[in-house]
Protein backbone atom coordinates (compact mmCIF):
# COMPACT_ATOMS: atom_id res chain seq x y z
CA UNK A 1 0.00 0.00 0.00
CA UNK A 2 3.04 2.33 1.01
CA UNK A 3 4.46 1.53 -2.48
CA UNK A 4 1.56 2.54 -3.94
CA UNK A 5 1.24 5.62 -1.90
CA UNK A 6 4.31 6.69 -3.39
CA UNK A 7 3.87 5.76 -6.57
CA UNK A 8 1.48 7.64 -6.84
CA UNK A 9 2.43 10.59 -5.02
CA UNK A 10 5.56 10.57 -7.54
CA UNK A 11 3.18 11.04 -10.44
CA UNK A 12 1.69 13.93 -9.21
CA UNK A 13 4.82 15.64 -8.39
CA UNK A 14 6.00 14.82 -12.14
CA UNK A 15 2.32 16.33 -12.78
CA UNK A 16 3.51 19.46 -11.00
CA UNK A 17 6.38 19.74 -12.95
CA UNK A 18 4.82 19.27 -16.14
CA UNK A 19 2.42 21.54 -15.63
CA UNK A 20 4.55 24.29 -14.05
CA UNK A 21 7.01 23.78 -16.86
CA UNK A 22 4.51 24.39 -19.68
CA UNK A 23 3.19 27.55 -17.96
CA UNK A 24 6.82 28.63 -17.36
CA UNK A 25 6.86 28.12 -21.22
CA UNK A 26 3.91 29.56 -21.78
CA UNK A 27 5.24 32.86 -20.30
CA UNK A 28 8.41 32.90 -21.67
CA UNK A 29 6.71 32.07 -25.56
CA UNK A 30 3.91 35.75 -24.21
CA UNK A 31 7.05 37.36 -22.88
CA UNK A 32 8.74 36.65 -26.57
CA UNK A 33 5.11 37.72 -28.29
CA UNK A 34 4.58 40.76 -26.61
CA UNK A 35 8.53 41.22 -27.50
CA UNK A 36 8.38 40.73 -31.47
CA UNK A 37 5.23 43.23 -30.86
CA UNK A 38 6.78 45.78 -29.09
CA UNK A 39 9.51 45.28 -31.48
CA UNK A 40 6.61 45.84 -34.50
CA UNK A 41 5.04 48.96 -32.78
CA UNK A 42 8.63 50.71 -32.43
CA UNK A 43 9.61 49.79 -36.05
CA UNK A 44 6.37 51.08 -37.03
CA UNK A 45 6.89 53.92 -34.95
CA UNK A 46 9.95 54.84 -35.82
CA UNK A 47 8.81 54.35 -39.94
CA UNK A 48 5.89 56.94 -39.05
CA UNK A 49 8.54 59.22 -38.17
CA UNK A 50 11.01 58.98 -40.70
CA UNK A 51 7.96 59.49 -42.88
CA UNK A 52 7.13 62.40 -40.81
CA UNK A 53 10.52 64.08 -40.96
CA UNK A 54 12.16 63.17 -44.16
CA UNK A 55 10.91 63.89 -48.03
CA UNK A 56 10.13 60.68 -50.11
CA UNK A 57 11.58 61.75 -53.33
CA UNK A 58 14.54 62.29 -52.55
CA UNK A 59 15.17 60.91 -49.12
CA UNK A 60 16.37 64.05 -47.55
CA UNK A 61 14.98 65.89 -44.68
CA UNK A 62 11.33 67.24 -45.35
CA UNK A 63 11.03 70.87 -44.46
CA UNK A 64 9.69 70.21 -40.97
CA UNK A 65 12.49 67.99 -40.25
CA UNK A 66 15.03 70.12 -41.14
CA UNK A 67 13.82 73.25 -39.22
CA UNK A 68 13.58 71.12 -36.53
CA UNK A 69 17.37 69.85 -37.01
CA UNK A 70 18.27 73.60 -37.42
CA UNK A 71 16.56 74.53 -34.75
CA UNK A 72 18.61 72.51 -32.48
CA UNK A 73 22.27 73.29 -34.17
CA UNK A 74 21.49 76.56 -33.66
CA UNK A 75 20.33 76.09 -30.48
CA UNK A 76 24.34 75.00 -29.48
CA UNK A 77 26.11 77.10 -31.52
CA UNK A 78 27.75 80.58 -30.71
CA UNK A 79 29.51 83.57 -32.23
CA UNK A 80 32.67 82.10 -31.64
CA UNK A 81 31.05 78.50 -32.84
CA UNK A 82 28.65 79.54 -36.22
CA UNK A 83 26.91 77.47 -38.24
CA UNK A 84 25.85 77.98 -41.93
CA UNK A 85 22.83 77.22 -44.05
CA UNK A 86 23.27 76.79 -47.67
CA UNK A 87 20.15 77.20 -49.69
CA UNK A 88 20.31 76.11 -53.40
CA UNK A 89 18.47 75.29 -55.86
CA UNK A 90 18.25 74.30 -59.99
CA UNK A 91 18.41 76.99 -62.27
CA UNK A 92 15.48 77.04 -64.84
CA UNK A 93 14.09 74.41 -63.13
CA UNK A 94 10.75 75.27 -64.48
CA UNK A 95 11.81 75.23 -67.87
CA UNK A 96 12.94 71.76 -67.63
CA UNK A 97 9.52 70.60 -66.41
CA UNK A 98 7.89 72.35 -68.99
CA UNK A 99 10.22 71.21 -72.08
CA UNK A 100 10.36 67.52 -70.79
CA UNK A 101 7.88 66.90 -68.80
CA UNK A 102 7.14 66.08 -64.78
CA UNK A 103 7.98 63.20 -64.83
CA UNK A 104 11.93 64.01 -65.66
CA UNK A 105 11.93 66.88 -63.54
CA UNK A 106 10.67 64.46 -60.69
CA UNK A 107 13.61 62.27 -61.61
CA UNK A 108 16.34 65.24 -61.58
CA UNK A 109 15.08 66.06 -58.07
CA UNK A 110 15.88 62.28 -57.20
CA UNK A 111 19.33 62.06 -58.83
CA UNK A 112 19.86 65.52 -56.96
CA UNK A 113 19.25 64.64 -53.78
CA UNK A 114 21.25 61.28 -54.11
CA UNK A 115 24.31 63.60 -55.25
CA UNK A 116 24.49 65.92 -52.50
CA UNK A 117 24.14 63.20 -50.01
CA UNK A 118 26.89 62.04 -51.66
CA UNK A 119 29.50 64.31 -51.46
CA UNK A 120 28.31 66.08 -47.84
CA UNK A 121 30.88 66.30 -45.14
CA UNK A 122 30.50 65.02 -41.74
CA UNK A 123 29.03 67.56 -39.54
CA UNK A 124 26.18 68.37 -42.29
CA UNK A 125 22.98 67.73 -42.77
CA UNK A 126 20.75 67.94 -46.11
CA UNK A 127 16.78 68.65 -46.94
CA UNK A 128 14.75 69.74 -49.02
CA UNK A 129 11.93 72.15 -48.13
CA UNK A 130 9.92 71.44 -51.52
CA UNK A 131 10.47 71.96 -55.93
CA UNK A 132 13.61 72.10 -56.17
CA UNK A 133 14.78 73.86 -52.76
CA UNK A 134 17.78 72.29 -51.22
CA UNK A 135 19.20 73.07 -47.81
CA UNK A 136 22.19 72.33 -45.93
CA UNK A 137 23.29 73.19 -42.36
CA UNK A 138 27.03 72.97 -41.29
CA UNK A 139 27.77 72.67 -37.85
CA UNK A 140 31.08 73.76 -38.10
CA UNK A 141 31.27 77.20 -40.08
CA UNK A 142 34.63 79.07 -38.83
CA UNK A 143 35.51 80.01 -41.66
CA UNK A 144 33.92 81.29 -44.27
CA UNK A 145 36.36 79.75 -47.10
CA UNK A 146 35.48 75.98 -45.44
CA UNK A 147 31.39 76.76 -46.38
CA UNK A 148 32.36 78.10 -49.80
CA UNK A 149 34.24 75.31 -50.20
CA UNK A 150 31.86 73.08 -49.49
CA UNK A 151 28.84 74.96 -51.94
CA UNK A 152 31.50 74.64 -54.76
CA UNK A 153 31.35 71.32 -54.25
CA UNK A 154 27.47 70.77 -54.21
CA UNK A 155 27.24 72.86 -57.24
CA UNK A 156 29.88 70.32 -59.43
CA UNK A 157 27.91 67.39 -58.24
CA UNK A 158 24.85 69.01 -59.13
CA UNK A 159 26.46 70.10 -62.59
CA UNK A 160 27.46 67.20 -63.80
CA UNK A 161 25.38 66.24 -67.04
CA UNK A 162 22.72 63.20 -66.46
CA UNK A 163 19.96 61.84 -68.65
CA UNK A 164 16.44 63.04 -69.03
CA UNK A 165 13.65 61.45 -71.20
CA UNK A 166 16.40 60.52 -73.25
CA UNK A 167 18.35 63.30 -73.44
CA UNK A 168 21.41 64.15 -71.59
CA UNK A 169 21.16 67.27 -69.75
CA UNK A 170 23.25 69.60 -68.18
CA UNK A 171 21.97 71.83 -65.30
CA UNK A 172 23.42 74.20 -63.10
CA UNK A 173 22.74 75.36 -59.67
CA UNK A 174 23.13 78.49 -57.47
CA UNK A 175 23.49 78.75 -53.99
CA UNK A 176 23.29 80.93 -50.86
CA UNK A 177 25.10 80.69 -47.99
CA UNK A 178 24.07 82.62 -44.25
CA UNK A 179 26.42 82.34 -41.61
CA UNK A 180 24.92 82.96 -37.98
CA UNK A 181 23.83 83.40 -35.30
CA UNK A 182 23.88 87.08 -35.32
CA UNK A 183 21.62 89.10 -33.00
CA UNK A 184 18.61 87.45 -32.77
CA UNK A 185 18.57 85.05 -35.49
CA UNK A 186 16.01 82.11 -35.55
CA UNK A 187 16.14 78.87 -38.07
CA UNK A 188 13.57 80.88 -40.03
CA UNK A 189 15.09 83.99 -40.37
CA UNK A 190 18.37 82.47 -40.81
CA UNK A 191 16.91 80.36 -44.32
CA UNK A 192 15.40 83.48 -45.10
CA UNK A 193 18.66 85.01 -45.68
CA UNK A 194 20.35 82.35 -46.77
CA UNK A 195 17.45 82.64 -49.28
CA UNK A 196 18.34 86.31 -50.08
CA UNK A 197 21.74 85.46 -50.92
CA UNK A 198 20.36 83.21 -53.50
CA UNK A 199 17.96 85.39 -55.22
CA UNK A 200 21.20 87.76 -55.39
CA UNK A 201 23.38 84.79 -56.89
CA UNK A 202 20.25 84.52 -59.47
CA UNK A 203 20.24 88.08 -60.16
CA UNK A 204 23.44 88.10 -61.19
CA UNK A 205 23.37 85.65 -63.44
CA UNK A 206 22.53 82.35 -61.82
CA UNK A 207 25.59 79.16 -61.57
CA UNK A 208 27.05 81.68 -58.85
CA UNK A 209 27.40 81.41 -55.12
CA UNK A 210 26.75 84.40 -52.72
CA UNK A 211 27.44 84.89 -48.99
CA UNK A 212 25.04 86.74 -47.14
CA UNK A 213 27.33 89.29 -45.39
CA UNK A 214 26.98 92.24 -43.28
CA UNK A 215 25.92 94.72 -46.27
CA UNK A 216 23.33 92.38 -47.96
CA UNK A 217 21.72 92.79 -44.91
CA UNK A 218 21.34 96.24 -44.38
CA UNK A 219 20.46 96.53 -48.16
CA UNK A 220 17.82 93.85 -47.20
CA UNK A 221 16.49 95.45 -44.32
CA UNK A 222 16.87 99.04 -46.59
CA UNK A 223 14.67 97.22 -49.04
CA UNK A 224 12.17 96.16 -46.88
CA UNK A 225 11.71 99.78 -45.48
CA UNK A 226 11.54 100.73 -49.41
CA UNK A 227 8.78 98.70 -50.30
CA UNK A 228 6.73 99.10 -47.00
CA UNK A 229 6.77 102.68 -48.28
CA UNK A 230 6.15 101.97 -51.75
CA UNK A 231 3.29 100.08 -50.34
CA UNK A 232 1.55 102.97 -48.43
CA UNK A 233 1.97 105.32 -51.45
CA UNK A 234 0.19 103.12 -53.51
CA UNK A 235 -2.64 102.92 -51.52
CA UNK A 236 -2.84 106.72 -50.56
CA UNK A 237 -2.79 107.32 -54.58
CA UNK A 238 0.41 109.00 -54.59
CA UNK A 239 1.45 106.77 -57.61
CA UNK A 240 -0.27 107.82 -60.86
CA UNK A 241 0.29 106.87 -64.53
CA UNK A 242 2.57 108.51 -66.73
CA UNK A 243 2.46 107.66 -70.63
CA UNK A 244 5.01 107.63 -73.34
CA UNK A 245 4.14 107.80 -77.02
CA UNK A 246 5.02 105.12 -79.23
CA UNK A 247 5.83 106.45 -83.55
CA UNK A 248 6.37 104.72 -86.21
CA UNK A 249 9.83 106.29 -87.52
CA UNK A 250 9.83 105.73 -90.95
CA UNK A 251 6.76 107.93 -90.95
CA UNK A 252 6.82 109.91 -88.12
CA UNK A 253 3.08 108.56 -87.19
CA UNK A 254 2.04 108.24 -83.22
CA UNK A 255 1.27 104.49 -82.85
CA UNK A 256 1.08 104.44 -78.93
CA UNK A 257 1.86 105.28 -75.76
CA UNK A 258 3.07 103.27 -72.55
CA UNK A 259 1.53 103.40 -69.70
CA UNK A 260 3.66 103.95 -66.87
CA UNK A 261 4.02 104.05 -63.25
CA UNK A 262 5.41 106.97 -61.59
CA UNK A 263 5.40 107.87 -57.56
CA UNK A 264 4.77 111.96 -56.72
CA UNK A 265 6.90 111.97 -53.39
CA UNK A 266 5.88 114.26 -50.92
CA UNK A 267 9.28 115.99 -51.01
CA UNK A 268 8.55 116.42 -54.52
CA UNK A 269 10.59 114.10 -56.38
CA UNK A 270 9.69 111.52 -58.92
CA UNK A 271 10.27 107.79 -58.64
CA UNK A 272 10.19 106.39 -61.67
CA UNK A 273 9.07 102.60 -62.94
CA UNK A 274 12.77 101.44 -62.96
CA UNK A 275 13.41 102.60 -59.55
CA UNK A 276 9.91 101.04 -58.03
CA UNK A 277 10.90 97.75 -59.39
CA UNK A 278 14.09 97.56 -57.20
CA UNK A 279 11.66 98.21 -54.39
CA UNK A 280 9.11 95.72 -55.14
CA UNK A 281 10.93 92.58 -54.18
CA UNK A 282 7.37 91.25 -53.48
CA UNK A 283 5.71 89.63 -56.37
CA UNK A 284 2.30 91.20 -54.70
CA UNK A 285 3.32 94.37 -54.52
CA UNK A 286 4.32 94.74 -58.45
CA UNK A 287 0.66 93.16 -59.24
CA UNK A 288 -0.78 95.69 -56.69
CA UNK A 289 1.03 98.28 -58.54
CA UNK A 290 -0.34 97.27 -61.60
CA UNK A 291 -3.89 97.07 -60.54
CA UNK A 292 -3.81 100.54 -59.28
CA UNK A 293 -2.25 102.22 -62.20
CA UNK A 294 -4.75 100.74 -64.49
CA UNK A 295 -8.24 101.59 -62.22
CA UNK A 296 -6.64 105.17 -62.54
CA UNK A 297 -5.49 104.64 -66.32
CA UNK A 298 -8.91 103.16 -67.15
CA UNK A 299 -10.91 106.36 -67.19
CA UNK A 300 -8.31 108.00 -69.50
CA UNK A 301 -8.37 105.68 -72.00
CA UNK A 302 -11.84 105.59 -72.33
CA UNK A 303 -11.93 109.64 -72.67
CA UNK A 304 -9.18 109.55 -75.29
CA UNK A 305 -11.22 106.68 -77.00
CA UNK A 306 -14.08 108.91 -77.43
CA UNK A 307 -12.26 111.52 -78.25
CA UNK A 308 -10.95 110.00 -81.23
CA UNK A 309 -7.29 107.95 -81.54
CA UNK A 310 -5.24 107.64 -84.48
CA UNK A 311 -5.71 104.44 -86.63
CA UNK A 312 -3.75 101.15 -85.00
CA UNK A 313 -3.19 103.38 -81.99
CA UNK A 314 -2.88 100.89 -78.89
CA UNK A 315 -1.88 101.78 -75.37
CA UNK A 316 0.78 99.31 -74.24
CA UNK A 317 0.60 98.35 -70.79
CA UNK A 318 3.86 96.25 -68.87
CA UNK A 319 1.94 93.31 -66.98
CA UNK A 320 3.61 92.41 -63.55
CA UNK A 321 7.46 91.58 -64.07
CA UNK A 322 7.04 88.97 -61.72
CA UNK A 323 3.82 87.42 -60.46
CA UNK A 324 2.38 85.37 -58.17
CA UNK A 325 0.89 82.01 -59.98
CA UNK A 326 -2.30 82.22 -58.52
CA UNK A 327 -2.56 85.80 -60.64
CA UNK A 328 -2.87 83.51 -63.75
CA UNK A 329 -5.54 81.29 -62.66
CA UNK A 330 -8.22 83.96 -60.55
CA UNK A 331 -8.70 85.89 -63.24
CA UNK A 332 -6.60 88.92 -61.63
CA UNK A 333 -4.77 89.44 -65.14
CA UNK A 334 -7.78 89.70 -66.82
CA UNK A 335 -9.20 92.19 -64.45
CA UNK A 336 -6.87 94.77 -65.00
CA UNK A 337 -8.54 95.60 -68.35
CA UNK A 338 -12.34 95.63 -67.18
CA UNK A 339 -13.79 98.17 -69.22
CA UNK A 340 -11.09 98.62 -71.98
CA UNK A 341 -11.55 97.91 -75.71
CA UNK A 342 -8.93 95.09 -76.17
CA UNK A 343 -8.13 95.84 -79.31
CA UNK A 344 -6.56 98.97 -78.55
CA UNK A 345 -4.18 96.95 -76.15
CA UNK A 346 -0.32 95.71 -75.93
CA UNK A 347 0.35 93.13 -73.68
CA UNK A 348 4.09 93.28 -72.66
CA UNK A 349 4.94 90.08 -70.78
CA UNK A 350 8.50 89.24 -68.88
CA UNK A 351 9.85 85.96 -68.80
CA UNK A 352 9.94 86.10 -64.86
CA UNK A 353 6.29 86.87 -64.87
CA UNK A 354 4.88 83.62 -66.35
CA UNK A 355 7.70 80.99 -64.73
CA UNK A 356 5.07 80.43 -61.55
CA UNK A 357 2.92 78.89 -63.90
CA UNK A 358 3.49 79.14 -67.93
CA UNK A 359 0.53 77.03 -68.96
CA UNK A 360 -1.70 79.19 -67.20
CA UNK A 361 0.00 82.38 -68.35
CA UNK A 362 -0.58 81.22 -72.50
CA UNK A 363 -4.27 80.35 -71.54
CA UNK A 364 -4.71 83.94 -70.27
CA UNK A 365 -2.85 85.59 -73.20
CA UNK A 366 -4.09 83.53 -76.00
CA UNK A 367 -7.92 84.19 -74.39
CA UNK A 368 -6.56 88.20 -74.37
CA UNK A 369 -5.79 87.91 -78.20
CA UNK A 370 -9.13 86.20 -79.12
CA UNK A 371 -10.43 89.63 -77.74
CA UNK A 372 -8.13 91.53 -79.68
CA UNK A 373 -5.29 92.00 -77.38
CA UNK A 374 -1.74 92.20 -78.96
CA UNK A 375 0.80 90.11 -76.76
CA UNK A 376 4.52 91.32 -76.93
CA UNK A 377 8.02 89.68 -75.21
CA UNK A 378 10.33 91.67 -73.23
CA UNK A 379 13.88 91.61 -72.69
CA UNK A 380 13.88 89.06 -75.70
CA UNK A 381 17.72 89.09 -76.53
CA UNK A 382 18.62 88.56 -72.99
CA UNK A 383 19.32 85.07 -73.44
CA UNK A 384 17.59 81.29 -74.58
CA UNK A 385 15.41 81.17 -72.09
CA UNK A 386 13.56 84.26 -73.36
CA UNK A 387 13.72 82.96 -76.76
CA UNK A 388 12.11 79.90 -75.37
CA UNK A 389 9.32 81.76 -74.66
CA UNK A 390 8.38 82.42 -78.17
CA UNK A 391 7.72 79.08 -79.33
CA UNK A 392 5.77 79.08 -75.31
CA UNK A 393 3.76 81.80 -75.58
CA UNK A 394 1.31 83.13 -77.80
CA UNK A 395 3.16 86.45 -79.55
CA UNK A 396 2.35 89.07 -82.12
CA UNK A 397 5.85 91.10 -81.22
CA UNK A 398 9.09 90.89 -79.33
CA UNK A 399 10.87 93.92 -78.22
CA UNK A 400 14.24 95.55 -78.33
CA UNK A 401 14.97 96.56 -74.66
CA UNK A 402 16.85 99.78 -73.94
CA UNK A 403 20.38 98.29 -73.07
CA UNK A 404 20.33 96.73 -76.69
CA UNK A 405 19.87 100.16 -78.04
CA UNK A 406 21.78 101.98 -75.50
CA UNK A 407 25.11 99.80 -76.96
CA UNK A 408 23.56 99.78 -80.65
CA UNK A 409 26.19 101.89 -82.31
CA UNK A 410 28.97 101.62 -80.08
CA UNK A 411 29.23 97.42 -79.36
CA UNK A 412 29.36 95.35 -82.38
CA UNK A 413 27.84 92.15 -80.64
CA UNK A 414 24.94 94.52 -79.72
CA UNK A 415 24.20 95.01 -82.99
CA UNK A 416 24.30 91.52 -83.80
CA UNK A 417 21.97 90.20 -81.09
CA UNK A 418 19.46 92.63 -82.74
CA UNK A 419 19.69 91.76 -86.10
CA UNK A 420 19.45 88.35 -85.20
CA UNK A 421 16.25 89.40 -83.50
CA UNK A 422 14.76 91.35 -86.00
CA UNK A 423 14.82 88.52 -88.77
CA UNK A 424 13.87 85.99 -85.88
CA UNK A 425 10.66 88.19 -85.56
CA UNK A 426 10.54 88.90 -89.51
CA UNK A 427 10.86 85.24 -90.53
CA UNK A 428 7.91 84.16 -87.34
CA UNK A 429 5.72 86.74 -88.71
CA UNK A 430 6.37 88.83 -85.28
CA UNK A 431 6.61 92.26 -85.18
CA UNK A 432 9.49 93.94 -83.81
CA UNK A 433 9.69 97.61 -81.66
CA UNK A 434 13.09 98.88 -79.66
CA UNK A 435 12.23 101.13 -76.25
CA UNK A 436 14.95 103.74 -75.14
CA UNK A 437 15.78 105.30 -78.33
CA UNK A 438 17.51 108.22 -76.52
CA UNK A 439 20.05 109.44 -80.30
CA UNK A 440 19.26 109.68 -83.76
CA UNK A 441 21.95 107.56 -83.92
CA UNK A 442 20.35 104.89 -82.73
CA UNK A 443 17.22 105.76 -84.67
CA UNK A 444 19.01 105.55 -87.34
CA UNK A 445 20.86 101.93 -86.47
CA UNK A 446 17.42 100.39 -85.94
CA UNK A 447 15.74 101.34 -89.23
CA UNK A 448 18.53 100.28 -90.98
CA UNK A 449 17.86 97.25 -89.31
CA UNK A 450 14.41 97.43 -90.20
CA UNK A 451 13.05 97.97 -86.68
CA UNK A 452 10.34 101.08 -87.53
CA UNK A 453 8.66 101.16 -83.67
CA UNK A 454 10.44 103.56 -81.50
CA UNK A 455 10.13 104.71 -78.03
CA UNK A 456 12.19 106.79 -76.50
CA UNK A 457 12.99 110.45 -75.43
CA UNK A 458 14.01 111.51 -79.19
CA UNK A 459 10.97 111.28 -80.05
CA UNK A 460 8.91 111.97 -76.72
CA UNK A 461 9.39 112.24 -72.55
CA UNK A 462 6.68 110.38 -70.36
CA UNK A 463 4.18 112.45 -69.59
CA UNK A 464 0.64 113.43 -67.73
CA UNK A 465 -2.66 112.40 -69.49
CA UNK A 466 -3.59 115.93 -69.97
CA UNK A 467 -0.54 116.30 -72.15
CA UNK A 468 -1.28 112.77 -73.91
CA UNK A 469 -4.55 114.24 -75.21
CA UNK A 470 -2.94 117.63 -76.23
CA UNK A 471 -0.68 115.82 -78.15
CA UNK A 472 -3.12 113.68 -79.79
CA UNK A 473 -4.97 116.81 -80.58
CA UNK A 474 -1.96 118.43 -82.23
CA UNK A 475 -0.91 114.88 -84.22
CA UNK A 476 -4.33 114.35 -85.23
CA UNK A 477 -4.55 118.53 -86.76
CA UNK A 478 -1.01 117.84 -88.20
CA UNK A 479 -2.20 114.84 -90.48
CA UNK A 480 -5.57 116.11 -91.62
CA UNK A 481 -3.29 119.22 -92.48
CA UNK A 482 -0.84 117.31 -94.21
CA UNK A 483 -3.19 115.73 -96.71
CA UNK A 484 -5.10 118.74 -97.23
CA UNK A 485 -1.49 119.52 -98.58
CA UNK A 486 -1.27 116.69 -100.54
Amino acid sequence: MLDVLLAVTGVMALAGLVIVDRRRRGALDLANQLEDENSRILAAHQNLAHVATHDAMTGLLNRGGFMDRLESTLANATAYSPIAVLFMDIDRFKSINDSLGHGAGDQLLTVMGRRISAVLPDGCTAGRLGGDEFVVVMNDASSVERVVAVAERLARSVGEPLELAGRLVRVSASVGIAIGPQDDDTPSSIVGFANAALHRAKDAGRDRIEVFTAEVRADMQRRTHEERALRRSIDSGDVVPFFQPEYDASTGKLVGAEILARWLKRDGSIANAAEMLTMAEDASTLERLTSVIMQQARPVIRRLTALGLPSGFRFRVNLPHRCTPRAWRDGQVQSYFTGIDPTILTLDIYEAAVLGDVAGAAGVLTEMRRMGARVCLEDAGRGGASLSMIRTLPLDEIRVDRLHVDALTSHPNDRAVVRAMVHLARDLGLAVSADGVETGSQADALLALGCTTHQGHLYARPMTASALEDLLLRHAADFVSDRSLT
